[in-house]
């Protein structure tokens, strides 16, 4: 069953997993509410999650995808895209121009400028048109409309785990590998989740009854 722990409880679950004491203060009460609103069956589902999202978000600091890249570094994320210095240098430390570049005519994005608008937010990074539209049909909160809404923690936390109900299976739970392939379609991190993942499931067992 999901942990209806309280603000004050889950300020010092985030304070052991490693998030820094201000930001656990900023996201405690969001964390209450919405996981208190769930009811996740499966013991197992918490823990992974919180691992998860603590990492995709750099540990709660992170929630808008950062797209300023130097020429040489867009040449080594994007290597088809940007084969040589040259063509990346109009998309060096410039993000606008950078996610339609990369994000422009797919994903659900067709009109002019959407890559930009419908770049990667939240928790766990929802990037183009069509996964911002499954978001706001999960949660109900508009997305399209508003998509900066993913920025802001409580409905960050919402959409994410909306997305991880609909998306990760319970087969996969305990897990760590399975479960970020499913978050991140590799293995990207997979030390730090981890560990993540430990630190977790021993700082939300501290909350069990004697």
């Amino acid at each position: 069953m999901t942990r209806h722990l309280s603000a004050e409880q889950w300020a010092e679950t985030l304070m052991d997993c490693g998030v820094r004491t201000s930001t656990a203060d900023d996201w405690a009460e969001p964390f209450a509410n919405v996981m208190r609103a769930l009811h996740w069956s499966d013991a197992r589902d918490l823990p992974n999650f919180l691992a998860q999202v603590l990492h995709e978000s750099g540990m709660l600091q992170r929630l808008e995808e950062g797209l300023s890249y130097s020429a040489e570094r867009l040449t080594q994320v994007w290597p088809r895209r940007f084969p040589t210095l040259a063509s990346a240098m109009p998309y060096a430390r410039n993000p606008r121009a950078l996610a339609n570049r990369v994000y422009g005519g797919r994903m659900g994005n067709s009109a002019p400028d959407e890559g930009w608008r419908y770049r990667g937010r939240g928790l766990i990074q929802i990037t183009g048109r069509d996964n911002y539209a499954l978001a706001e049909q999960l949660t109900g909160m508009r997305l399209l409309d508003v998509p900066e809404l993913l920025c802001e923690p409580e409905p960050a936390l919402i959409a994410s785990a909306a997305w991880w109900e609909h998306s990760v299976p319970d087969t996969a739970l305990g897990d760590v590998r399975r479960v970020t392939r499913y978050v991140n379609g590799g293995d990207n991190g997979l030390a730090h989740r981890q560990q993540l993942t430990e630190r977790a499931i021993e700082a939300l067992q501290s909350w069990e009854p004697a």
